[in-house]
């Protein structure tokens, strides 16, 4: 209790606002956690993390999964979107925790991962003490403890894992990385998505740690740019032979500890090969990379709330796969006396059926070939 007094008095001499101590059971909200780990909850502020309720694709689907699959079934999203449900059980809303998405005190309350059953199940409990991968933290506001689960992977495996009511697998992160060479070799999601950055583990007006570093919690994954260019290398060749123009492409997933893309299947990468110059004076061809699913009628789906329905399976997968090479053969008619140009692009795209979604180009590379001398 002393303790405890002469940290808030420490607080409020800082310029922190007051709170109480973390109720057992209860959630805490991330702004409270932000009073004495600023720059951590800066980066947490970033993330998709923070705005896995708020993201405007994922409020299209739920709502349209509402709809059509029953507000029952659509909960189903709100367990990795919005995982305070589980304690505070405000399934219509209406709080603002619950807003927060996969807020600190979520992860931080991390007790077990469930692997019994069709997908990873998580447990929680919120509470004074919270858990993370730090083995001596001596902190002033609350208890911690030290927890090996949060340097498993097992702590991203329930939200980057799903299998639908009929035992089909739509969401396979997990199941990737662990037939992968990235899990031989002893990297687990945290290698590539929360690595370690200079920052303040606690504000040093509360507490100072010299040289500190600490994980990053922007968590960058599938919509990042940097992941992107770091999971594909991309090498091509063009050869001329009288009017056509041959182009192979080679796209090796390097980086990356699961499929390019991965998640769920409403991502796709789309390599677009184009040659401009010859007659006509544009052409253009691509390949996509991505997994389809159909419905119980054999329709194919294309919105996100349709792989929550009980009938959908998987029609194709053509993603690149943990150390895979694809290698792709473009062929065009194009005059042996013409100078062209040749670009080759790699698009990420998620589809959402009826909005536009997010895309963009995360690698472009431009080329000229000129006719043969003679």
């Amino acid at each position: 209790m002393l303790r405890w007094f002469f940290c808030v008095v420490g607080m409020l001499g800082a310029g922190f606002v007051s709170a109480a101590p973390p109720e057992q059971g209860v959630i805490t909200r991330s702004d409270t956690c932000g009073s004495c780990h600023r720059d951590i909850f800066t980066m947490w502020r970033a993330s998709a993390h923070a705005s896995s309720m708020e993201d405007p694709v994922f409020l299209e689907s739920f709502r349209k999964s509402q709809a059509a699959l029953g507000a029952d079934r659509s909960r189903a999203c709100l367990n990795c979107h919005a995982p305070a449900v589980q304690m505070n059980g405000d399934w219509e809303l209406q709080e603002r925790i619950t807003w927060e998405g996969v807020s600190c005190d979520v992860c931080h309350s991390l007790v077990s991962v469930d692997m019994s059953g069709q997908g990873p199940r998580m447990s929680l409990d919120p509470g004074p003490v919270k858990r993370g991968p730090i083995r001596d933290a001596d902190p002033l506001w609350h208890e911690v403890a030290y927890s090996e689960l949060h340097e498993s992977v097992l702590v991203c495996a329930p939200c980057h894992e799903y299998v639908n009511e009929a035992g089909t697998p739509i969401m396979t992160t997990f199941s990737e990385w662990r037939e992968s060479g990235a899990r031989q070799r002893g990297d687990i999601c945290q290698t590539c998505h929360m690595g370690l950055t200079k920052a303040n583990v606690v504000e040093p007006r509360v507490k100072r740690v010299a040289h500190a570093e600490v994980n990053l919690h922007e968590v960058p994954g599938g919509h990042s740019l940097d992941q992107l260019y770091k999971a594909l290398a991309v090498d091509f060749e063009m050869t001329r032979e009288a009017d056509e123009l041959s182009v192979d492409v080679r796209l090796t997933n390097k980086g990356a500890g699961h499929g390019v893309p991965t998640g769920m299947p409403d991502r796709r990468i789309i390599l677009i090969v184009a040659v401009d110059g010859g007659d006509p004076d544009h052409l253009e061809d691509r390949r996509i990379y991505a997994k389809s699913f159909a419905d119980a009628s054999g329709e194919m789906i294309n919105q996100t709330w349709g792989y929550f329905e009980r009938g959908a399976t998987l029609v194709s997968d053509t993603r690149i796969m943990p150390d895979q090479q694809r290698a792709e053969r473009f062929r065009f008619a194009v005059p042996a006396t013409a100078t062209v140009h040749l670009t080759v692009r790699l698009k990420y795209e998620q589809m959402t059926g009826d909005s536009e979604g997010t895309s963009f180009t995360f690698y472009s590379e431009r080329r000229m070939l000129r006719p043969k001398s003679g």
